[in-house]
């Protein structure tokens, strides 16, 4: 017989050990052992356990119980019992499960409650959700990862993103229909929702499908096209204005037939409208203007207040938009972007939603342009609060998805970074599908391992490089197959909202008991990577910035990766990407087993976080248009969706012509996806916002007396005070940057 221990190995039983355990037992409790009774009750023990295969430790130990009692040694078997009990608890202790949630509790490890810079760890919610992720990873680590990939990430070469979610089977992020939705009303699971009828009801109800969507997955939810989607419902108030209008201004002599307008005419620009009924339309013009700015300043409130996720953290939010060139989506772009610059309730610059403007020629980027203006305005809202980022529908690598009649083939963003319009299986829009996962590959390891930096060759050993790199493209792609397996086989049910309404394509066609592989096929899996210019710091001893050889090789190494990426696509006959991870709870994680293992090097792993994916270090001075045009052909490599960044002095907004320039000059070079980082300082005193030294220059108050926020974005998609909620590794990059003059 077989005893299987607690670690789960297994022994022969032998009796003699429950001679010794309850010998021992009778000396604590009695005052001597008794020999005769112990080998009694070992023999009962072994009686009952006669012609059995396999037992555990704790049935043993429940049945020499059980037969203590029989015996008459009560007192005996309550002190057994008593010592099993603390032995359990000591074992406990000393094990990984209770460490996990005493370092949560007692607050022991900062940056783990600072994962996610959107999540207040500290909040009794934040610990609860802390402790079940936690927990969430420990498990899939050790039972559900491959080994092979499980071993990588114990040491240091990939990195799995959103771990706790993995043996759940959880989506990441996902483009949201509000077109259909709003269109044929929904059901949250505690109650049906009806078609909006006004622009008021229609932004209260994409708040609720945000918040809703984004408990039935873990990553971002945005809008590829908010402006187009809630145009119907501008239209729809405008109409029920004129009508309330006509009813009380109305007269034979103004307006001659207005109550024979049909709905077909009743529209903004009808111009018959505006001849024949001026006060009418005039009224009717200014209620609707007012009321969707009403409705726009709700939206950009609740996404800034409501909650998602057992109340941890409000939803990731983004919203794409500025290519609708009607009048009512107009009106929508114009009032998202007042309602962000007028800012929340006591004028603090909006975390959520993400705002994402859409660049294209022919529409925004010239005076004889429709939505010039609009451009003008997000290039003005983005310098003083740091939104909209700025997404390049030009861009070589997205034009050739746009359709003038589809603006579901416009790219958008999730606001972080992520691109998904690319589809093997002909799906190239974008709402109704999102990315599914990403395993990041530490570069920078590979780079010490083979290049010159610990002086062990006189050149780096490239060969070896890109062989131990296809090697971890290899691991890391086999994990994302792995995942999607079982993220294929949940049951529609287990995504309950996201399938049961169609938010994922074709959800809604599903029985709660199916499958969602052939729908979840269409999203991405994407491998990325972090830390370019250290591991070309690592190779050569300089990066992509300091020297044309090192960027050259720096380009070389992307463009490897994607081939790779490529192949694997083929191979699974999977959307399999490439990806610029944004380094947010990842920022530091690399850097501290790099540095354990191979020490301090200089230029490498001397500070505490690795730069993010393919960008020029932070703390390297450089002019802007220098910055840009390095980092500019790696967003064509990059599939999964890549960001750029620059960095300005001073209050931008006192300058939003050079901005523009910035803005336009990204544009024209070819990148996919830019954003411009300046500081926004506020007073919490007396409310001032701009650049603030150690006095506030409004009210006088020092930083020492009061209290000064200071926003930052940290990567594309989250901006906060960063002497709050960013981890240490990412408060260190934010210290150390360097403008871009």
């Amino acid at each position: 017989m077989k005893v299987i221990k607690r670690d789960g190995s297994g022994a022969p039983f032998e009796a003699g050990r429950i001679v010794n355990a309850v010998d021992k037992a009778l000396a604590a409790v009695e005052g001597n052992a008794r020999k005769e009774a112990s080998v009694r009750i070992a023999g009962f023990v072994a009686e009952a356990l006669r012609g059995k295969e396999r037992i555990t430790v704790e049935e043993i130990q429940d049945l020499v119980i059980r037969h203590l009692q029989q015996e008459g040694f009560r007192e005996v078997a309550a002190a057994y019992q008593k010592y099993r009990e603390s032995r359990d608890l000591e074992r406990i202790r000393r094990g990984e499960l209770y460490k996990i949630s005493s370092d949560v509790l007692l607050s022991a490890n900062p940056d783990l409650l600072r994962e996610n810079a959107n999540l207040n760890g500290e909040s009794f919610s934040g610990k609860m959700s802390r402790i079940g992720s936690e927990y969430s990873k420990w498990m899939a680590s050790r039972f559900v990862l491959p080994p092979e990939l499980a071993n990588a990430v114990r040491e240091g070469s990939i990195y799995v993103h959103d771990l706790d979610q993995y043996a759940l089977g959880t989506t990441n992020c996902i483009f949201i229909p509000f077109d259909r939705l709003l269109a044929g009303g929904f059901n949250t699971g505690n109650g049906s929702v009806r078609p909006p009828k006004s622009i008021m009801t229609a932004m209260a109800l994409v708040a609720i499908i945000f918040q809703s969507q984004q408990n039935s997955q873990y990553g971002g939810v945005s809008a590829n096209k908010i402006d187009w989607d809630l145009a119907p419902y501008v239209g729809q108030t405008f109409r029920r204005h004129f009508r309330k209008g006509a009813a009380y201004l109305g007269d034979a002599e103004s307006s001659p037939g207005t109550a024979d307008w049909n709905d077909d005419e009743l529209y903004i620009d009808n111009q018959q409208l505006k001849e024949n009924a001026r006060r009418i339309y005039r009224y009717a013009y200014e209620e609707t203007l007012n009321e969707v700015r009403q409705a726009a300043e709700s939206l950009i409130h609740n996404l800034n207040t409501m909650s998602s996720r057992a109340g941890g953290q409000i939803p990731f939010t983004s919203l794409n938009y500025g290519m609708c060139t009607s009048t009512e989506g107009r009106m929508v772009s114009h009032a998202l972007l007042d309602a962000t610059m007028n800012g929340l309730g006591r004028g603090e610059t909006p975390i959520f939603p993400q705002h994402i403007f859409q660049c294209k020629r022919g529409v925004n980027q010239a005076e004889s342009e429709p939505n010039y203006d609009l451009f003008l305005k997000a290039v003005e809202c983005s310098s003083r609060r740091l939104y909209p980022n700025f997404v390049n529908v030009d861009a070589s690598f997205n034009l050739p998805y746009y359709k003038p009649d589809d603006p579901d083939t416009i790219i958008a963003t999730m606001g972080c970074r992520t691109r998904t319009i690319s589809d093997r299986f002909g799906r190239n829009r974008l709402s109704g599908k999102g990315n599914l996962s990403f395993n990041t590959v530490n570069l920078v390891k590979l780079g010490i391992e083979h290049g010159i930096v610990l002086q062990q060759r006189g050149k780096p050993d490239l060969e070896g490089f890109l062989s131990r790199l296809d090697d971890c493209i290899r691991i890391a792609v086999a994990g994302l197959v792995h995942r999607f397996g079982i993220q294929a086989e949940q049951p529609a049910k287990a995504s309950d909202f996201m399938m049961r309404e169609g938010v994922w394509e074709g959800g809604e066609k599903l029985a709660p008991e199916d499958s969602v592989r052939e729908l979840i096929k269409h999203g991405t899996l994407a491998v990325g990577f972090i830390g370019l210019a250290e591991c070309l710091k690592a190779l050569t001893g300089c990066h992509h910035g300091e020297d044309d050889a090192a960027f050259q090789l720096g380009l070389e190494i992307v463009r490897h990766m994607r081939r790779r990426c490529d192949e694997a696509s083929e191979t699974h006959n999977l959307n399999i990407t490439l990806f610029a991870t944004p380094a947010e709870g990842l920022s530091g994680k690399f850097t501290r087993l790099d540095r354990k293992q191979y020490g301090v090097i200089e230029g490498v792993t001397d500070r505490e976080y690795y730069t993010n994916s393919f960008h020029i270090p932070v703390y390297y001075s450089m002019p802007a248009y220098r910055k840009i045009r390095l980092e500019a052909p790696f967003h064509g490599l990059c599939n999964a969706g890549a960001i750029s960044y620059v960095e300005l002095d001073g209050s931008a907004r006192l300058n939003t012509k050079a901005f523009q320039d910035i803005v336009r000059f990204a544009l024209e070079a070819d990148i996919g996806y830019f954003s411009v980082n300046h500081p926004i300082d506020r007073c919490l005193s007396c409310g001032h916002e701009g650049v603030i030294g150690s006095i506030c220059p409004q009210c006088g108050i020092s930083e020492g007396e009061g209290r000064f926020q200071r926003l930052r974005r940290v990567t594309g998609y989250l901006t906060g005070s960063y002497t709050e909620r960013f981890n240490s590794a990412k408060q260190a990059e934010v210290r150390d940057r360097v403008k871009h003059l």
